[in-house]
């Protein structure tokens, strides 16, 4: 009997363990990850020369907040300009882009260095790099860097003796021209030209700063980019200047033309080819309209009889425009609304929205009606990719209960037939 209860007792622990591994395993199994990229172009640069080396934070699932560390070869380079999250100098700039509102999988910074010396350095990011999502867990991070080469600085010839101007100082460059200029975006109207000083960048929702390859014309003229930080969703107006030697500016103006989340995420869903339903909300001459693989235009509603028995109007907030809607006065708080849409039929009707997976699809009225009457509604259960694993640590959780109280049944029973036996052998 005691080698049963032992036996028993040591299956207890057994399944106990497996129990507390499964959840570990679990959450071990679903961390999520991020990568840090650094690159810089170009990677062969003269003495003098600025350069930019772009720090770019992704990830395939939305984080919040990034902090870290860049560390860099002062006696090489000698930090320009970063934007507001960007401090510090003398070999190590600090990046801390936190207390954001809004969660994206990619966050970019851009850097400017200007090449000191001759010969060759790189870059690299302190193993302290924090990336957490809107419920502060840390992810796990990958880095990817890529060094920068500094070639020999170019020389004039000076004119040999006896030649006219040999001892003559030659006067400051007034070439205060751009030799070549990019950006990484999504696209740049017109194609690049010295003589032009206006262009058009567009960019999608999660780039923040913009940035640029150039070469002056002039190896010592000296460029500079202002008002490239935190771009909005819209317009945005970045300046470049170039100073000649000679002290003689031009400036490059450039019209940053920032997606929002909606008209980013249908436009990656289109190049992708499929058919999930994203949302770009947008105002054109008084009118709201919101676009995904069709456009649709919010329309008056004339007669309030279209609208089902139950519902009150309210509005919801999309891409931050406030568009009209309806929702179930028993529910205010479900998350399907109601909205009036002219959609590709010309005529305007009801549609149903979806909060939570931000779809829109034609409102057919049975689901809801049947909430608004108190009806019983069928919901379909969801299976996550890790349900299984939590089904199998409640079986183990439930049969670690029954193994208990077997073990503590026949301890009892023991202890009982025991004391049965003590009191048959009492003479009285």
């Amino acid at each position: 009997m005691k080698r049963k209860v032992t036996t028993m007792a040591a299956l207890f622990a057994v399944l106990l363990c497996a129990a507390v591994s499964a959840v570990l395993c679990c959450e071990k199994a679903y961390a999520a990850s991020a990568k840090v990229e650094l690159t810089s172009d170009p990677q062969k640069v003269k003495v003098g020369d600025t350069f930019h080396v772009v720090c770019t934070v992704s990830s395939s699932e939305k984080f919040l907040d990034v902090r870290m560390k860049l560390l860099y070869d002062a006696g090489m380079f000698e930090f320009v300009q970063g934007g507001s999250k960007v401090s510090g100098g003398n070999g190590a700039l600090t990046i801390s882009s936190v207390g954001n509102e809004t969660s994206v999988k990619k966050r970019t910074f851009s850097l400017e260095f200007e090449a000191l010396k001759k010969g060759s350095g790189g870059f690299d990011l302190d193993r302290q790099i924090e990336i957490v999502n809107e419920d502060g867990e840390t992810f796990s991070v990958s880095t990817d860097l890529t060094g920068v080469i500094v070639a020999e600085e170019e020389k004039s010839q000076a004119p040999e003796e006896g030649q006219e101007g040999a001892s003559a100082t030659p006067a400051p460059s007034t070439n205060n021209k751009l030799k070549t200029l990019s950006f990484n975006g999504l696209s740049m109207k017109p194609a690049f030209d010295a003589d032009v000083l206006e262009y058009t960048v567009s960019v999608d929702f999660d780039t923040n700063i913009l940035y640029f390859n150039y070469t002056p014309e002039n190896g010592k003229a000296r460029v500079r980019i202002r008002d490239n930080d935190q771009l909005v969703p819209g317009e945005n107006t970045v300046k470049v200047t170039v100073t000649a030697e000679s002290g003689d500016k031009r400036v490059y103006k450039i019209h940053v033309m920032k997606e929002t989340e909606g008209e980013t995420r249908v436009r990656e869903q289109s190049e992708k080819g499929t058919s999930d339903i994203s949302f770009s909300v947008y105002e054109k001459k008084g009118s709201i309209y919101i676009q995904n693989q069709y456009q649709f235009k919010v329309a008056d509603l004339a007669d309030e009889d279209v609208i089902p028995s139950g519902y009150v109007k309210t509005s919801v907030e999309l891409d931050g425009k406030s568009v009209p809607a309806y929702t179930m006065e028993n529910d205010l708080d479900n998350n399907y609304l109601l909205m009036y849409l002219k959609g590709v039929s010309g005529e305007p009707t009801l549609y149903q929205y979806d909060r939570e997976e931000k779809t829109l699809q034609r409102y057919t009225g049975t689901m809801t009606q049947k909430v608004n009457k108190g009806g019983n509604v069928a919901y379909e259960v969801e299976v996550t990719p890790n349900t299984w694993l939590y089904a199998v640590i409640i079986g183990l959780m439930v049969l670690v209960l029954v193994l208990l109280i077997i073990i503590l049944n026949m301890v009892l029973r023991k202890k009982f037939g025991r004391g049965k036996r003590e009191l048959n052998d009492l003479d009285f």
